[in-house]
């Protein structure tokens, strides 16, 4: 199974680094998964938030935020539309279930008309 990682959403901040104190360089993504097999491919719900700073190269985690960077996260998350959810099946996969389904249907038809030759 591939997992990738897409950023949907990017966005460069002047806020300062709790770090280092610099006014450039932090960045604000948003990141979702996608697994990917050779039947399906799956795209998570769950975003991913990463705020970094290019200046010190460190990762600022949500503790050390203050009022003013989460101003601006509120502001950005409401900026993007992430991917859609959910379980898309590749050609493969639409194959073996319209195989399984049509196995399953007469199955179901052969039962049925045994049933009434029974009685």
């Amino acid at each position: 199974m591939i997992a990738k990682e897409f950023v949907i959403h990017r966005a460069d901040i002047n806020n300062h680094c709790p770090n280092c104190f610099s006014a450039r360089g932090m960045v604000f993504s948003f990141i979702q998964n996608q697994k990917e097999n050779s039947w399906m491919i799956r795209t998570e719900k769950e975003i991913q938030e990463q705020l970094f700073c290019q200046h010190c190269s460190q990762e600022i985690y949500p503790g050390s935020w203050d009022d003013a960077i989460e101003r601006v996260y509120a502001y950005q998350k409401k900026c993007f539309t992430p991917m859609r959810s959910g379980i898309k099946l590749k050609k493969k996969g639409k194959i073996v279930l319209g195989i399984a389904l049509a196995l399953v249907l007469g199955g179901l038809s052969l039962w049925l008309s045994l049933g009434n030759v029974w009685q």
